[in-house]
C-alpha cells in the first residue's frame, strides 16, 4: 500500500465507526481500544460478513505502527493466485546489475501483516510460515542474503481453529504463534438491537453518495429487516441498504426492492381471522391501491385489477369505499 493510499484508508476508517449501542458493541469497541495498545498477534474469529477486516484495521490505526502498512495476503489464494514470489520478492542477476522485487511480506515490515482466512492456509505453506514469521527473517527467492522482518500479525477465521489443531489439520505451533490474543466478533443475530442504528448509518451513507434527501423508512422495511437472520452479517445489511436507495424512486424507500429473501411477505401484516375476512381485506387494499394510481378513475383502476367495471362498482359498494 502506497503512502496515499494508506491515508485514504486512514481517512475513510476514521469516518467509519464501530455502530451499535447494544451490549455487544460496546465490549466490541473495549475490546478494539485495548488491542490497539498491545503489539502481539491477534486471531479475530467471526462470520462472514460480521467484519473481521473492517476490525483489523481499526486495531491497526489505533496502534503505534499506524503509519506504517497494512499489508493483506488471503490464505485461501496462498499456492494459487498467490505464488512464493508475491510473498518472498525475488532476485535476478544480471550481466552487470541484480534486479529486484519486493514481495508481501517486506511490504509489510514494520506495519502489519493481515492473514484472512488463516484456516485455509494450505497445509503444504503452514511450515513455511511458521519458520519466516518465528525466526523473523526471510531470504527473497534468488537472494543470498537474509532480511529482517519487524511485523505484528492479525489474523481471521470463520470459526474456532482449536478443533481443526486437534484434528491435526492446523499446525499447533503456527497456530499458538498466531493466536496470542483472540478477539471474537459477535454475528448480527446476536445484536439485532444494533440493526435499526447500522440501517441509519448505511442509508446516511448512500443518500449522500447518491446526493438525494434521506428518505422515510416504511413500517414494512423495518419489521422485514428485523426480522431477517441476516447469515451474511453486516456486509449483507450495507448491500441491501445500497441496493434500497439506488433502486427505489427519489424521495422515499420501496419494499419492493428488498431482496426477496430478506421481504417480508405482504400478507404477514393482515391480522389472522376466518378467510373471508382475509379476502375482504385483501379486496379492499388492492381495490383502493388501483383507484389511488389512477385518481379515482374506476375504468382504468378496474382495467389495471382485471375484471369488469360493474364488479369493481359492486364491490366498492360492498365495502364502502368512496369513489373519490
Amino acid at each position: 500500500m502506497s503512502q496515499n493510499q494508506l491515508e485514504n484508508a486512514m481517512e475513510v476508517l476514521q469516518d467509519a465507526p464501530i455502530v451499535g449501542s447494544s451490549p455487544e458493541a460496546k465490549r466490541l469497541r473495549r475490546a478494539v481500544k485495548k488491542l490497539s495498545k498491545i503489539d502481539s498477534n491477534i486471531l479475530i474469529v467471526g462470520e462472514t460478513g460480521v467484519g473481521k477486516e473492517f476490525i483489523s484495521r481499526h486495531i491497526h490505526l489505533g496502534s503505534g505502527r499506524k503509519n506504517r502498512t497494512f499489508v493483506k495476503i488471503n490464505c485461501a489464494t496462498v499456492g494459487k493466485t498467490i505464488d512464493e514470489k508475491h510473498l518472498y520478492g525475488e532476485e535476478t542477476e544480471g550481466d552487470q546489475s541484480v534486479t529486484r522485487t519486493v514481495g508481501l511480506l517486506e511490504k509489510a515490515h514494520k506495519g502489519v501483516l493481515f492473514l484472512d482466512n488463516l484456516d485455509q492456509l494450505d497445509p503444504e505453506y503452514q511450515e513455511e510460515f511458521l519458520q519466516v514469521l518465528r525466526d523473523k527473517r526471510f531470504r527473497r527467492i534468488g537472494g543470498k542474503e537474509n532480511i529482517e522482518l519487524d511485523i505484528r500479525v492479525i489474523s481471521t477465521a470463520e470459526d474456532d481453529m482449536a478443533p481443526e489443531v486437534e484434528k491435526d489439520n492446523f499446525r499447533r505451533d503456527l497456530f499458538h504463534l498466531l493466536n496470542t490474543l483472540t478477539l471474537r466478533i459477535p454475528s448480527l443475530r446476536e445484536r439485532k438491537q444494533d440493526i435499526p442504528e447500522l440501517f441509519a448509518y448505511f442509508l446516511k451513507k448512500y443518500c449522500a453518495e447518491s446526493e438525494r434527501e434521506e428518505p422515510a423508512v416504511q413500517a414494512e422495511i423495518f419489521e422485514s429487516i428485523l426480522e431477517y437472520d441476516w447469515k451474511g452479517n453486516v456486509r449483507e445489511l450495507e448491500n441491501t441498504v445500497q441496493n434500497l436507495v439506488v433502486m427505489s424512486p427519489e424521495g422515499e424507500l420501496s419494499p419492493e426492492f428488498l431482496p426477496f429473501r430478506i421481504k417480508k411477505h405482504q400478507f404477514d401484516f393482515l391480522e389472522p381471522k376466518n378467510l373471508k375476512g382475509i379476502v375482504s381485506d385483501v379486496e379492499v387494499y388492492l381495490i383502493k391501491k388501483a383507484l389511488g394510481k389512477f385518481g379515482g378513475n374506476q375504468v382504468k383502476a378496474a382495467k389495471l385489477l382485471g375484471i369488469p367495471e360493474a364488479t369493481l362498482r359492486f364491490k366498492m359498494k360492498k365495502y364502502d369505499i368512496p369513489k373519490d
